[in-house]
This record gives structure tokens, C-alpha cells and sequence, in this order.
């Protein structure tokens, strides 16, 4: 599929009640953070109804979210960071790509073997242009907390942690969560999210919502069978019609980050719980 391009159109009103800004954040290379993104910003657009959504793609080192959209855009958002062009609603529509469903994608072409450095201020203002234009928006965030990426945290409304049962996985998202507490994000705005989830690993689940301090608000099964419908044909498993635990997941998801008030109530960490958080940080 190719996109298309975008008309010029003025900003919507400004940002404010009512608008979102996800960040998704991979514990650990391979979680699947891009997947979620990919799958939840497309949930997202069909909950929105007419109002259109917006995917930012600013995983530095690994954006492939085109790919998983079956999308070939013309620009990326690397033409963004040029100078002396001027960050403005111009600007920024004319290189989105707008999908079938009516998904906004900012591509990246980044891919890990080059110089990946992107002014944070440019960030900054990049994201809260996108708030301006999009009542949603979804950016995918990578796995590494640099400084481009705290910057886009700044804006989000909610963080979205995504991690599997592993435990190089596991270790990470508790490094992860010490990370954002230290950077001032709290828990209140981080939503836990345990892809590949499989049943006969509900115990260590358990476990893990322990040593996170929080529960796990949406587990997103393993299914096989999807994947590989995804796979082969080249289309995210929420850009259809199709259903399945896995976009029912993904739509429970949705419907989390678009109303947060429906988050699982978070409650103080037990003596157990900083006792084993504490094991895991020492032995990390």
C-alpha cells in the first residue's frame, strides 16, 4: 500500500480536555513495543469515529512502523529536524502518510546505523504541534530513555510500559519504572502492559505485578495463528475487521488510554514487594 499525501489544513482547536498522548515505551528489545503502537493507535482511530488519530514513529534506532502499516511514505520526520525549515502545521501535515483507516503516521527512517542525535527542543515542539492537530497521539518511543525520548514523555498524558513475562524483559522494566519515578513521571501515568501472554504463566504474572509495585492492566495474548495472519499478509492484525482475543486485547487497551480512568487503582507496595524489588535491583 502506498499512502496517501495530506491536504494543508489549519490546526484543530487547541490542546486541551479531551486530547491524548500515549508513549510507548519497550522494556527490553523485542517486547514488541512497535506492534503495540502499530495495533493501538489503529484501535484508537476506529473508537475516534471521524476524528482522525496520529502515529509518531521516534524509535531512533529501529523505526519500522511503515512497514507494519504497509505503508511507503514519501517523508520522514527527519525532514522535521531541518533547519531553517519552520515546525508548523504546513510542515508537519505534509509529511504525514494517512492510512487506509484514516491513521496519521510520521515515518522514521532511522535505523540504527547511523547518527541518530535529534534536538530535544525540536522534539518538544513536535509533540505538542501533533496535540494541536490530533484530539489522539500515539508515538513510539523505542526502549532507550535518551534525552529526545524524555522530552516526548513531557507531553504524554499517558506512558504505556510494555514488557513479556522473560526475565531480561522483566529485570528492565524494573529499571525502566525507576527510571521514569526518578524523572518525575509517577505511577499514576504509567499503564503496565504484558504482551505475548500465555495462560500457563498466570503465577509468574503474579509475580510480576509484585515486583512492578502495580497490576498489569492489559495482558495481550499469544496467538500464533494471528501473527502469523499478520505476517503473511502484510497488514496489523487491528487494521481490519478481523477478531480475536488479540484485537479484543488491543481494544481493551484502547479504551484504557483514551479514558485513564478506568486504570486498575494502584495500591502502596507491601513489605514483600520492596523486599523483591529490592533482590531484583541488587542483582541487576
Amino acid at each position: 500500500m502506498t499512502g496517501t499525501s495530506n491536504p494543508i489544513r489549519p490546526p484543530a482547536e487547541p490542546s486541551g480536555s479531551g486530547r491524548s498522548m500515549v508513549c510507548v515505551l519497550g522494556a527490553h528489545s523485542g517486547v514488541g513495543g512497535s506492534t503495540v503502537s502499530a495495533n493501538l493507535a489503529l484501535c484508537a482511530q476506529r473508537r475516534s469515529l471521524n476524528r482522525e488519530s496520529a502515529l509518531l514513529d521516534f524509535n531512533l534506532y529501529e523505526g519500522d512502523l511503515h512497514l507494519l502499516l504497509a505503508l511507503e511514505p514519501e517523508h520522514s520526520w527527519r525532514e522535521l529536524m531541518r533547519e531553517p525549515l519552520a515546525l508548523d502545521p504546513t510542515l508537519l501535515m505534509s509529511v504525514l502518510v494517512r492510512h487506509e483507516t484514516g491513521l496519521h503516521l510520521l515515518a522514521s527512517d532511522y535505523d540504527g546505523l547511523r547518527d541518530a542525535s535529534v534536538p530535544p527542543d525540536k522534539i518538544g515542539r513536535l509533540c505538542k504541534l501533533a496535540q494541536s492537530l490530533f484530539p489522539m497521539v500515539v508515538v513510539d518511543c523505542g526502549t532507550v530513555l535518551n534525552s529526545a525520548v524524555n522530552m516526548a514523555l513531557t507531553s504524554a498524558t499517558t506512558i504505556l510500559l510494555v514488557m513479556t513475562i522473560e526475565v531480561p524483559s522483566m529485570r528492565r522494566a524494573v529499571r525502566m519504572m525507576e527510571a521514569l519515578n526518578t524523572l518525575g513521571y509517577g505511577r499514576e501515568r504509567v499503564i503496565l502492559v504484558l504482551n505475548r501472554s500465555r495462560r500457563e504463566d498466570q503465577g509468574l504474572q503474579a509475580e510480576a505485578e509484585v515486583l512492578l509495585g502495580q497490576p498489569l492492566a492489559v495482558s495481550i495474548p499469544d496467538v500464533p495463528e494471528d501473527a502469523r495472519e499478520a505476517l503473511e499478509t502484510g497488514r496489523a492484525l487491528c487494521a481490519g475487521r478481523s477478531e480475536g482475543a488479540v484485537v479484543r486485547a488491543y481494544e481493551r487497551l484502547a479504551a484504557l488510554v483514551m479514558d485513564p480512568a478506568q486504570a486498575p487503582a494502584l495500591q502502596p507496595p507491601s513489605w514483600g514487594a520492596r523486599w523483591m524489588q529490592r533482590l531484583w535491583r541488587d542483582a541487576a
